[in-house]
């Protein structure tokens, strides 16, 4: 008897822990988020005019990086699928900054598009830590704030607005 039962046991020992709907959807809009932080910085690289932008765009690839990184192992642990880019709207407005490259109107555009984009993720990030419920997403949430409210003071009032 004793030995039919631990199967049942076993079967009803705790999963880890499962993310919620909302942990899902801050997952997959910070890997959203990051790719497309990393994809227009990377064209700044090339694109920007102003030394200050170029600068800004290779913190903000090196940080989003190490942001993504921890975005894709959590949800790998998680079982959470990511998508493999970015939103149709973001693909829009990269296109619409490639479009100004090499123009003196490109670092202005670059700087504004960044701007909403920090702050979208600041509200997404407080939402998370606010009313997530997977320990690990929270975690990661609280890490990826001071990050993405330092980017977001320096693209609004910050250091290539002189």
């Amino acid at each position: 008897m004793g030995a039919t039962s631990l199967p049942a046991l076993a079967s009803s020992s705790p999963s880890p822990s499962a993310a919620s709907s909302l942990d899902r959807q801050f997952l997959t809009a910070a890997h959203q988020g990051n790719l497309w932080e990393i994809t227009t910085s990377q064209q700044a690289q090339s694109a920007a005019t102003t030394d200050c932008v170029k600068r800004v765009g290779a913190d903000f690839i090196r940080d989003h990086r190490a942001l993504d990184a921890g975005v894709v192992k959590t949800a790998t642990q998680l079982g959470v699928a990511l998508p493999s880019g970015q939103t149709s709207a973001q693909l829009r407005q990269t296109a619409a900054l490639k479009s100004l490259a090499d123009k003196p109107s490109y670092d202005a555009a670059w700087l504004k598009a960044q701007y909403p984009a920090h702050v979208q993720t600041l509200a997404l990030i407080d939402k998370e830590i606010a009313s997530g419920t997977n320990p690990f997403v929270k975690s990661l949430a609280k890490s990826a704030r001071p990050v993405v409210a330092r980017h977001t003071q320096m693209v609004n009032h910050g250091v290539c607005h002189a």
